[in-house]
């Protein structure tokens, strides 16, 4: 699968000025006015997305399982606005919801360590699972082909992956996890082949060679331990009393014994996949429930800042004429490839249209005008004023 042109930009504040076409041979006049504007722009966002995390926070506190407050009706559960609200969230952080093909697609093939799962999806009250930065990694394996010697494999990974679910009132429902709450679920550096692993209720299916492994020694133990009673049998075949209680009860027995050392062979391999999976899988959490909506406000309020700041700087530099959103979106692409060697698809109609509500930029006939450095900042001072 080739990699996909992302919105995301993943640059700091300083990195974010060297993204700005010609911001060097500003005057140094300019280049201050410049800065306290961005400042601004920051300080704003910042203040928009406080009030957006205390309506997300009152909206999720019923619905989050790990929640220690006593509310006032606990019995109000409706996930709908959850659900409203985290796609706003993470279409802002530059997230993408991976379409249901996706998902049945790693169902049905092995995973990048080898294992293969099966996925109970009828579990699910609602599922959705967002990724955002494709990427192609190199890993490492040994494999018992090529005499244990470690090789280099690619694997295509989502740098970062959200799962938000609910589970319905099911009957394999696990023990440890309720249909009254909605888990959300932040990881980093996810194969695509992996996402279904990282679903409850996800089981490890047996390759048929563990089976082979397990079931053929199993068989040829009982099949050996039958020859030796019966050799045993035919030796003592005089005391027939003592014949009689072997061929009545040993053979049993070692049937029994036998089919009970499969059953613990098979539990132990299938708890070595389970291990091994955990164990790939520990490092890459990044947060849990209340954790992943904090994470995504700041993510998001970050990648409003460095859109809005460069799409208001090419208009300022670029558009006393005015300028087209295309042309925004041109420039801006190809200075962040020259500067981060990264192809991002920049969206800067989004960012244009952020910055007209704020009216620190006019859109006259489908081009942008600049409103001077000095009244962008005196209307920013003034809904921050208002706070």
């Amino acid at each position: 699968m080739p990699n996909r042109r992302e919105h995301f930009i993943p640059i700091g504040r300083e990195k974010l000025l060297e993204c700005l076409p010609e911001f060097e041979i500003c005057s140094e006049k300019e280049t201050t006015d410049l800065r306290n504007f961005f400042d601004l722009i920051s300080s704003t966002l910042h203040k928009q997305y406080h009030a957006w995390q205390i309506k997300v926070q009152k909206l999720y506190q019923p619905l989050d399982p790990d929640s220690v407050l006593i509310l006032k009706d606990p019995e109000t559960k409706e996930s709908s606005e959850v659900f409203a609200e985290l796609k706003n969230l993470l279409a802002n952080a530059n997230y993408r919801k991976l379409p249901v093909d996706e998902l049945e697609t790693a169902v049905d093939n092995a995973t990048a360590l080898g294992l293969r799962m099966k996925v109970d999806f009828s579990l699910f009250e609602e599922l959705h699972v967002y990724g955002r930065g494709d990427e192609t990694q190199i890993w490492t394996k040994r494999s018992w082909k090529k005499f244990f010697k470690e090789e280099q494999f690619n694997v295509e990974v989502y740098q970062r992956l959200i799962i938000a679910f609910r589970l319905k009132n099911h009957e394999d429902l696990p023990k440890e996890q309720s249909s009254s709450y909605v888990y959300l679920k932040n990881f980093k550096s996810i194969p695509h082949s992996d996402l279904h692993t990282l679903l409850p209720g996800t089981q490890v299916k047996m390759s048929l060679l563990d089976r082979g492994k397990i079931i053929i020694p199993a068989l040829s133990g009982i099949v050996l331990s039958i020859v030796k009673i019966v050799r045993l049998m035919v030796a003592v075949a005089i005391f027939a009393s003592l014949a009689t209680f072997i061929k009545f009860w040993v053979i049993p027995a070692g049937i029994i014994y036998y089919i009970f050392k499969g059953f613990i062979s098979y539990k132990k391999t299938k708890d070595k996949y389970q291990l091994n999976l955990t164990r790939n899988l520990y490092f890459q959490n990044l947060d849990n429930n209340s954790g992943v909506l904090l994470r995504l406000l700041h993510e998001a309020e970050f990648q409003d800042y460095r859109e809005m700041v460069i799409s208001y700087y090419i208009v300022w530099k670029f558009g006393d004429s005015g300028i087209g959103a295309d042309q925004v979106h041109e420039i801006a692409e190809k200075k962040l490839k020259e500067v981060i060697e990264l192809d991002i698809n920049f969206e800067a109609e989004d960012a244009l249209s952020k910055l007209e509500k704020l009216e620190v930029i006019k859109n006259e006939d489908s081009k942008w005008f600049p409103v001077s450095i000095e009244k962008a900042s005196s209307k920013l001072n003034q809904i921050l004023e208002l706070s």
